[in-house]
Order: C-alpha cells, then structure tokens, then sequence
C-alpha cells in the first residue's frame, strides 16, 4: 500500500456513490470507488461517472482518476485529493487493499439487497444503502435513503424503508421528466449534460432507436456516450426549471444520505477526524 491507510470502498459511481465518496475524500479518507465498464448512471455533472470514460473527473473540488490495475489504485491514493476508480471487482480490491469499510450506493430500488455481511470477504464494515436493507442481516449499518425526515438516518438494527411513492417534483415535474430504456443496449448521444433542449427533440439513440426529450428544459440527467443500459434504466433526465448550474455539483439527497455513511463511519472512529466529516457533508 506504499504506506496508505486502509481506504474505503464505495460500489456504485451513480449521484449518491459518488457523494459517499466525495464526503469520506474530503474528510481525509483514501476512497476507491468501484463500478462496471461503461456505467449507465445519468446525473453526470453530479457524480464521478465521466472517471470510467475519459481516464478522470472532478466534482466540487474533487478528482477521481480511473485506474486499470489494482497495482495502480495505491499510486492514486497517495494523492490525498484523488478517488481512485476502478472495474476491478470489491472482493479483488478487498483482497489486495484490506479496506476498513465497504459502502453499497448503488441504490438497487427493485432487486434484493445484496448480502454483504456473511460474504466471507467482507471482513471490513458494511453499510447498506437502499430500500429494505437490514442492518445486522445484510449489512451491519443501513442509510435510509428515502425523501423524508430521517432520510440519512443511521440503523443499526432493522430495515431502511421499501420504495414507495413518486419521484420527487422539480419546476413541478415529477416521473414525466424522465426517459427509460425500453431494453437494453447501448446508449448513444452527442448532447451533454446542462445543454437546453426542446419537448420532442430527439437526444440519444438506444443502438438504432431515437429517444427523445420529454419536456422542455435542460439536460440535468444523460447517460454518457457508449453507456451500456439495461432494460429501465434512466438514460435521460430534464429540468424544466432552465438553470444548467443546477446540473452540477453534489446533490441535496446525495448529500445528506453522505452524512448519514459519514456519521456511521465516524462513530466508529474510521474517518480521522468526526467534525471534519461533518463539515464536508
């Protein structure tokens, strides 16, 4: 480890992953942040996402730089200011790196969650985040990650709640400011995030197939050029609101889920310094 601290790992380079990451960075933490090749997740100005395609990326201050080998990722971390990113899988990295703690942002609203805590590579802190993750079953900590008053609440006994209810609106749009993928495939777009579009204009291509914007608006969700999407998938997301600067940078939920894995973490003495944590969320 060239004389690195344990990191932490984070699954899932989508808004949320990235925010856990961003905040345990900030707060002094080495982070490898793990994802598969060519990540579908829309909200590209406010995640690490672009890192798996064009080699690095920032978000609010932040860097991540991808890393091909695991041999790589301890070259990254000497950086204090740099998430390592990588394909490589989290029991490889575990393997290789001893991390403290393992977070799972990847959000999964309609598959179970996964079963961290009994894998026998999971020998670091689990932290679930996601609808019915239960702490002390499947992770030894959950984030409720659900809009709501204890939304970042820590568990450390029970379930985060089941998915329920709409999107939450923005300029009063609610799950009609969004496009899915009909099936799967891969994504192709020349548009980027924070460009202003027309209701019907087309935007993206799933292989052959036209997709086009719902509303008018600006891009705040677009999955990148190349995205392998599966069925479901978000692939498109606009603002009605207009402001391309609301595209960018940490989100409010992300944020505060952030907090909550920040707080789990510092109970338990894994971040070097709690108030620094919780200014950085």
């Amino acid at each position: 480890m060239n004389g690195i601290r344990a990191p932490i790992v984070v699954l899932g380079s989508g808004d949320i992953g990235s925010a856990v990451a961003h905040a345990a960075c900030a707060a002094g933490a080495p982070v490898v942040l793990i994802d598969a090749a060519d990540p579908p997740w829309p909200r590209r100005g406010m995640a690490f996402v672009d890192a798996w395609y064009v080699g690095a990326t920032e978000l609010d201050g932040v860097s991540a730089c991808f890393c091909a080998s695991i041999r790589s990722i301890p070259v990254v971390l000497d950086r204090a200011d740099r998430i390592a990113a990588t394909t490589w899988s989290w029991q490889g990295v575990a393997t290789a790196l001893g991390p403290v703690a393992l977070v799972d942002a990847r959000v999964a609203k309609r598959s179970a969650p996964a079963m961290l805590k009994d894998d026998p590579a999971a020998t670091m802190l689990t932290i679930g985040l996601g609808p019915h993750y239960c702490a002390g079953v499947h992770v030894d900590v959950a984030v409720e990650t659900a809009w709501g008053d204890d939304l970042g609440a820590v568990i450390e006994r029970g379930e985060t709640r089941p998915l329920a209810g709409e999107p939450r609106a923005l300029g009063g749009a609610g799950r009609e400011r969004y496009v899915y993928a009909p099936r799967s495939g891969r994504f192709r777009t020349s548009h980027a995030i924070g460009d202003r579009v027309a209701a019907g204009e087309t935007i993206a291509a799933l292989d052959r197939e036209p997709m086009a914007a719902p509303l008018s608006g600006v891009l705040r969700g677009l999955s990148a050029n190349g995205a392998r999407v599966a069925a479901g998938q978000k692939v498109i997301e606009v603002d009605p609101r207009g402001d391309p600067a609301s595209c960018f940078g940490v989100g409010e939920r992300p944020r505060r889920i952030a907090a909550g894995v920040m707080k789990a973490l510092a109970q338990r003495a894994l971040v070097a310094d709690p108030v620094a944590a919780a200014v950085a969320v």
